[in-house]
Formats: C-alpha cells, structure tokens, sequence
C-alpha cells in the first residue's frame, strides 16, 4: 500500500499556501450547489483557471512536480505489473506494460480532474497487485504447455480486466449510495491483520521479482542470492531513508543510484547489457513497437481458458475487498495531511469511474496513492496541471518507445517492492506490538500467520470470523441499561403539590425504571433480566412493585432479545411488578406479540413515551397511599397546602387579596408561547399543561401542574419572553399578579412581597435537589 511511503508526513502540517483557482469540472461544495448570481459561468472559470495555470511562475513550477511525480509512478506501475508477470507469464510483460500504462494514464486523468482535491494522485497499486500476482499465478499454472499454452495471457488479461471493471463497479455503488463511513466499522486489528499480510506477500513478491525464482528453497543458491540479496539491501536502505528523512523523493534519489551503481559494477565485471538481458538481470529485452491494442477483441476473447479463469476468480475477489478499505484510508489520511474538506463518497464514484475506464483500456486496479498525493501537495500546492502533465509523460513512454524501459534491472523494482513490504510490516507488526492491546495483537498475529501461510483467501475469512467475535465481546462489554433509575429521581413532568411530591419521595424506590440503548438481542436483553432480579432480590430497599423498560434510544431488537424479555414479564407476573413499556416502536410491539406475549392476561402497559408511562406510575403509588392513609390524602384549602411553607396564618389570604382570581374551563389557554412574561400565577386547584408549540408537530408537553403552585416565576422575575403555553386540562383555579402588582407589593406590602418571595424559594429550590439527585444518579 503506497500510502506507507510517507507515512512519516502524515503528521505535518499541510502548506499554509494553496491554490484558489480549481479545473472547472470540479463539483462545488454543498453549501454553493445553488447558483448565484456573482458565480461566474463555467467558460469563463475554466478560462481564468487557464491563465492562471499557465503563467511562467506557475508552469514552470507544475513541470517541475511532474517530472518527479511521473518518475515515481512510472516506478510504482511497473514495479507492480512486472510482480504480476513473472516466470511463466514474464514472456508477455511487454504487451503488459503498454496495457497497463495506458490504463494507469487514464487513472491519472480521471481523478485528477474530478477529484474534490486537485492534488490528488492514483496509480495502479501494489496491495491488489500482490493478490492478483497470486491469482494469475495460480491461471498459469493451469495451462503453462501444451496446446492451453495460447489461452494463458488471454485468461489472464481477462482476470485483471475483469477486477478493475467490478472494482470500479464496487466503489461507484459505494459511492452513490453514501457508503464511504463504513469502513470505519471495519475492527481496527482486522484491517492491521491485512495489511500486514499485504506487508508479507510484498516483501516475499519483491524476492521474487528480483530474482525471477518463485520464493522457496531454490533463492539459497549462490546465483539466486547474487541476485534478490541486493534488492534487499535497497529495500532496506529505502525504509530507513525515507523514515528518517520523511520525504518520498529519496526514493527516486535511492532508484537513481541503484541503477547507477548497478552498471557500474556490472561494467566492472565485463558484463555488457545483451548479456545481462539474457541472463534475466533486466526487463527487456522489448519490442521496439509497443502500440497499444485493445485487449477484448473478439479473437482475444474467444481464445479464454474460462474453466481456468472461473477457477481464479476467488483467489482474485479480495483484492476489491482490500482495495476499498487501502482506498477510504489513504484519502481519510489525505485529508488530514492537507487540512482540506475531502468527500468520501464524491472521491469513491471518481475512482469508480476511473477504475471503469482504465479497467476498458487493460490497466490496473488503482486508486489514490498517499506517496504520490502528498508529493504532489507539497511540489504542486494542490494544482491540477502537475497530474495532467504526469499522464501526458506517460502516454509518451509509449509512443516514443519502450528501449530505456528495458534496460531497468529487476533487482530495483525488487527492491521498491521489498520497501513497500517492510514498510507495511514494520507498521502494522512491529508498531502494533506498542499500539494494541494484548488480544488485540493477537487478531493481528492471526490473520497475518494464515495470510503468510496460506493465501488471502484463508485470511479474509478468519477476518471475517474474528470481526464477529470482536464485535460480540466489545458489543457484550456495552451495558444495554443505559441508566437504571429509581421513582425518586425519574420524576413525570407533572408538578404536584408538596405534600404528594414528599409523598412520592417517600413511596418512589418502588418503581425502577430501565432505559436501555443500542440493539438487543438474547445476551443484552438478559443483562436487563438479572439487572431487575438483582434490584428485587434486595432486602434493604423498598419491594419493587413498578417496573418501566424506556426503549427509546434501543435502535432495534431481534428474536432471541423477545424470549428474554418473555422471561422478564414471567418474573413480573411471579413477583408481582407491574411491568410497563414505553417508547416501544409498533414494529417492535407486533414482533412481541407474535414472540408470545399475552397482553390481555398479562398486565403489561404500553406507553407513548417515559413521562406518562412514569405519570401512571405516580398516580398509582398516590391512590394506593390515599386508600391506606385516607386522612393524607390531600389539604382542604390553598393555605393549608402552603402552611408548611408559610406557618403564619393569614398570609396567604392577605397575599391572595392582592392578586386577581380567575376560573378557568376546561382548555382555555391562560399564558401564550411568545407573549410578554408580565404576569405570575398561584394556582389554587386544577389541572394545568404548559406545552412548547412546535411548528408542523404536536406540542411537546413540558409539564403538567396540580395543586398549590407556583407559574410563570422564571419569565416574570428575568423579563424573557413565554417559552410554552399554558393551557388548563380541567376546570382550575388561579391568581394572576401583574408587574404592576408586583412593584406595589413590594412598596406597600414588603411582608407580603417577602412571603412570595418564600413560595418561589422555596418551589425553586425543591427543583434544584431534585435535579441534583437526577444528576447523582445518571452519573
């Protein structure tokens, strides 16, 4: 994965200098998708884009990145396609390479042009490359000889081809339908596990390259070794370069003078380049005519081995799979690297596109490179020029000839590829070690012995496998009761007077309510099963008699989580808890019915939301208290409610003589949401909702208030506007005093001011310990 050429700049902040004109076939961001009137057309963009590309400062400086970006592509590509055809494919590495430079030229093209940051660079990539060496190995060793000889690079052609179109077919999908964050859901040590791997058969591929051997004991010989031990050495080299320069340009530097000293040794040693060609030390011998021609002619495609490609195509298949996760990591690492807005999913359909096209044309999987990428952030400033040039130089590797292409040694591009590899181990196994914890490591080790031991087919599996594990024992470790709450602290919004909230003080540890979260299934739900036995096992706390399940954050529930939850209402009915649900889906109703659940015989109860489901709960607790203890259940006036709070008798009359009593009917509304917060309210007797208005949904009920209390006090005292109407449920009584009122109180009446002063202490601090306790208890 080319990303871990510079992985050491990563980290580094991206150029405070970035280009502010962009190719005009760049799609605008969200919040610009509307046109305006000062948006220039599209003509007179892609003009001003060209004026300003094409000054001498900055063509100059464009050139001068491309020579270097299209330097280290060329290595890439070829390191890549010379992996794939090797030993019994290596006769057809020529019409290979025209195909595949060809194909990685359009690459460029495509994403650099449509990419959401100019600067983006693709090239065919070595991760899908190690796999699909594996496939078209596995196509030649079917029909090397004999008269299935003529089929051999067909099939092969037609395997990779057919890779590149269905990855470009994946991603596009992907792309479209907004899929890119789901490889944030692939477990971390799994991804490490692959790309390890990909470490592995990289390094083993490159040794191979180098010395034309597949990898076994046949590398020991002294001529074998001559050839793929100094590709190590380079390899070497380079992952020690470029880790402590941190720049991607040493390698270019480093391939400069491995060919340089290449022939001088073999200069020295009386070697001339027709004799190390034949040896097998270089690419070439190739062709002088390279032209391309399409690869799915009729005649090309009748010549398919398609048993023997059918057969290759599960061995080729994870080579998508690992490409989409290298893909959406290497541009999450882009983006932070150039501190730009990158867009997954735009960047997903380009290389989809790309990938289609270059996949017609014979080229590669491929996709952007974070080598190549951040070399051209740093090199070009995030232009799209340096990327149009790049694909312009490659296309004339081709038409002008293939001679100086032929004359590379094998043991470079070996060597590149044994970089890639180390650098990939070194990342994702050494570093890992000091990353990831224990069982973590182990996942990766896992997944790396069956992909070194077997093949990539082996170890998407046991991937697969220990994702599932992974998930079951991290997902086990969530606790599905997101708070358990007792009916002392989970209070309904119904404000009651204070003797029935002491009441209910006393009596709430008889209710426990669960609110669970995520999804439920048999072992969650069991959670919340002995979670409630536990509760009602407990000796020191008040017997439980009230049970409420809030299903409100629970994002779904499958068959098994209904048997538990049977079990639970079985407890229920045995220990005799009532046993209520509420914010429970219709979906999730009916598929709890059809689980067994007997509501009529059962006593369950259902409810829209927690508030009522708890406001039941309270008015129970209340009428049983009222039917034990009939002398408590209730004061006969407004006074002897407040006398607790105001033991002088009188005051509340005389405080009640200064305000101005109304009597409401059943649904008249006596505060507006909006209005001025220029009256205060003493409620006598009744019912009263304050409702949040909402536009286009039904009010949201805030609380609802009986008995003695106290409305309005917050607007009234701050001067803010109404934040809900207050609307009266039943017939009610209550004592408005104006701002007016209120000033000559205060003047006149400083003892009575000071007793209503007393009442809205006294209602706001039982708020706040009721908060406090709320709080103590979700913590």
């Amino acid at each position: 994965m080319m990303e871990q050429l510079t992985r050491a700049d990563d980290g580094r902040p991206g150029s405070p200098r970035m280009a502010t004109t962009t190719l005009p076939p760049e799609a605008p961001p969200a919040q610009a998708s509307a046109p305006t009137p000062t948006q220039p057309p599209r003509r007179v963009r892609l003009q001003a884009w060209l004026r300003d590309e094409l000054t001498p400062r900055h063509a100059l400086a464009s050139l001068n990145a491309a020579l270097i970006l299209y330097l280290l592509e060329m290595i890439i590509a070829l390191s890549v396609v010379v992996l794939i055809f090797s030993g019994p494919l290596a006769p057809f590495l020529p019409q290979a390479i025209s195909y595949v430079l060809i194909g990685n030229a359009l690459l460029v093209v495509t994403v650099t042009v449509f990419s959401s940051y100019g600067g983006s660079m693709a090239v065919a990539q070595d991760t899908p490359g190690v796999i699909l060496a594996g496939a078209a190995a596995s196509v030649a060793g079917s029909l090397a000889g004999g008269a299935a000889a003529g089929a051999l690079f067909p099939t092969v052609m037609v395997l990779l081809i057919g890779c590149s179109l269905a990855m470009g077919l994946v991603i596009l999908l992907m792309g479209l339908f907004k899929l890119g964050g789901l490889v944030r859901y692939m477990p971390f040590p799994v991804m490490a596990g692959f790309l390890a791997g990909t470490g592995w058969l990289l390094t083993v591929g490159g040794i191979s390259v180098a010395s034309d051997t597949p990898f076994g004991r046949a590398l020991l010989e002294p001529e074998k070794l001559a050839r793929w031990l100094p590709a190590l050495l380079l390899g070497v080299a380079m992952l020690i370069a470029v880790r402590r320069t941190g720049k991607p340009t040493v390698l270019a530097t480093l391939f400069g003078l491995g060919l340089l000293t290449f022939y001088g040794v073999m200069t020295a040693v009386g070697r001339t380049p027709a004799e190390l060609a034949s040896d097998g030390w270089l690419l070439g011998p190739f062709p002088q005519d390279m032209a391309w021609s399409p690869p799915w002619t009729p005649q090309t495609l009748a010549r398919v081995d398609t048993e023997a490609l059918w057969r290759a195509v599960p061995l080729a298949a994870p080579a998508i799979f690992i490409s989409v996760i290298a893909l959406l990591l290497n541009t999450s690492s882009l983006e932070l690297l150039t501190r730009r807005d990158i867009r997954l999913d735009q960047e997903l359909k380009v290389t989809g596109v790309a990938n289609l096209v270059s996949g017609i044309a014979g080229g590669l999987i491929g996709y952007h490179a974070m080598s190549v990428s951040s070399l051209s952030h740093a090199l070009g400033k995030g232009r799209r020029l340096p990327g149009l040039l790049v694909a312009l130089m490659i296309v004339c590797t081709l038409l002008a000839g293939t001679a100086l292409l032929s004359h590379i040694p094998r043991l470079l591009l070996g060597g590149l590829l044994i970089y890639i590899g180390l650098a990939m181990l070194h990342e994702w196994l050494l570093q890992a070690w000091s990353t990831f914890s224990k069982a973590d490591y182990a996942v990766v080790l896992a997944i790396f012995g069956i992909i070194a031991s077997t093949d990539f087919l082996w170890g998407i599996g046991l991937g697969t496998v220990m994702t599932m594990l992974l998930f079951l024992v991290n997902y086990s470790r969530v606790d599905v009761v997101r708070h358990a709450l007792s009916g002392i602290t989970c209070r309904s919004r119904v404000v009651r007077s204070p003797q029935e909230t002491a009441l209910l003080a006393a009596v709430g540890g008889q209710l426990l309510v669960l609110k669970l979260q995520g999804f439920i299934f048999f072992g969650t739900a069991n959670t919340a099963l002995e979670r409630v036995q536990a509760r009602a096992a407990l000796a020191a706390e008040p017997r439980l008699r009230f049970l409420v399940i809030d299903f409100q954050q629970v994002s779904g529930l499958d068959a098994t989580a209904v048997l538990s939850l049977a079990k639970l209402l079985q407890f229920s009915q045995q220990s005799g808890i009532t046993l209520l649900f509420t914010h429970l889906p219709d979906t999730a109703w009916t598929q709890l019915q059809r689980g067994g659940f007997d509501v009529a015989s059962s006593g369950l109860l259902r409810f829209a939301d927690l508030d009522r489901g708890v406001e039941w709960v309270e008015d129970a607790l209340l009428a049983q208290h009222g039917q034990d203890r009939p002398a408590e259940a209730g004061p006969a006036s407004l006074e002897e409610a407040l006398l607790d709070i105001v033991p002088e008798p009188g005051r509340i009359a005389a405080l009640l003589g200064k305000m101005q009593r109304r009597e409401l009917a059943a649904g008249d509304t006596l505060l507006h949401q909006g209005h001025a917060s220029d009256t205060l309210i003493l409620m006598e007797s009744g019912q009263l909702t304050a409702l949040l208005e909402r536009p286009g949904q039904r009010p949201l009920r805030l609380q609802t208030v009986r008995g003695a209390n106290i409305l309005g006090e917050l607007g009234f005292f701050l001067g803010t506007a109404r934040s809900a109407s207050v609307v009266a449920d039943t017939a009610s009584v209550v004592h408005c005093l104006s701002q007016a009122g209120w000033t000559e109180l205060r003047r006149d009446h400083p003892d009575l001011a000071s007793t209503l002063d007393s009442l809205v202490i006294h209602q706001l601090s039982l708020r706040v310990v009721h908060l406090t306790k709320v709080v103590d208890a979700l913590g």
